[in-house]
C-alpha cells in the first residue's frame, strides 16, 4: 500500500483530507446506519476496513447504541485523529480504532456482521486481496458495504479520480474475488457494491 502510506503518512496532506472529508463521511455514516436499521440490524460486530479518521464509524456508532464498531487503517496520523474524536466520549468502549492492513485483515474468519469499505478500493496494490479478506472476515449472511470513486471525465478537476476504477473495472474486480453475491449501482462520483 505505498501510495496510501506515503500521503496519509503526511500530517498537512492528512490534515487537508479530514477538513475537505469530514461532512462526507459523516452523512455516509447516518445514511448507512438508516439502511442497517431498515434491515433490522440493532446490534453486532462492525469493521471498517480503511476507517481512516473514523468519521463514519462515529456516525455509525450515534445511530445504532447496539453495535461494536473496529475501524482498521494504516495511517497513524488518522488512527491518532480518529482515537482522539472518541477517547472522551460515552463512544469509546464501542468504537476502536487500530493499525491494520485492509489486504491482510487481523481478525478470524467469520468475526463480523458488517463489513464496509469506503473510498479504499483504488488506494491498495491488491484490490482482489482486499476484498477476499473482508469477505473471509465476514460471517456468513453478514452485510457487505463497498463504496468507492469511480472514475469519470471528473477527473480533470479531482485528481483522485484520474486513479479509481470504471464501473465495468470495478465489477471486474468483484468477478476475480471470492465475493460472489450483491449488487452494483453508481452515481456521479461513486459506484457501489452491497452483498450479504
Amino acid at each position: 500500500m505505498k501510495k496510501y502510506k506515503k500521503d496519509f503518512s503526511n500530517k498537512d496532506f492528512a490534515d487537508r483530507y479530514i477538513k475537505k472529508h469530514k461532512k462526507l463521511l459523516e452523512k455516509l455514516g447516518y445514511e448507512y446506519a438508516e439502511k442497517l436499521s431498515s434491515i433490522g440490524f440493532e446490534k453486532g460486530k462492525i469493521l471498517d476496513s480503511g476507517c481512516g479518521f473514523g468519521g463514519m464509524d462515529i456516525a455509525l456508532a450515534k445511530r445504532i447504541p447496539g453495535c461494536e464498531i473496529i475501524g482498521i487503517d494504516l495511517s497513524d496520523t488518522l488512527l491518532d485523529y480518529a482515537n482522539s474524536s472518541v477517547s472522551n466520549t460515552t463512544l469509546k468502549n464501542r468504537l476502536k480504532f487500530k493499525k491494520g492492513d485492509v489486504q491482510k485483515i487481523p481478525f478470524e474468519d467469520n468475526t463480523f456482521d458488517v463489513v464496509f469499505s469506503v473510498n479504499m478500493v483504488h488506494w491498495v496494490d491488491d484490490s482482489i486481496a482486499m476484498l477476499n479478506e473482508m469477505k473471509r472476515v465476514l460471517k456468513p449472511n453478514g452485510y457487505l458495504f463497498i463504496k468507492d470513486l469511480r472514475r469519470s471525465w471528473l477527473g480533470i478537476f479531482e485528481s483522485e479520480i484520474k486513479s479509481a476504477f470504471s464501473l465495468n473495472e470495478a465489477k471486474k474486480l468483484i468477478r476475480q474475488s471470492e465475493l460472489r453475491r450483491g449488487t452494483f449501482s453508481k452515481s456521479i462520483l461513486w459506484w457501489n457494491f452491497e452483498g450479504c
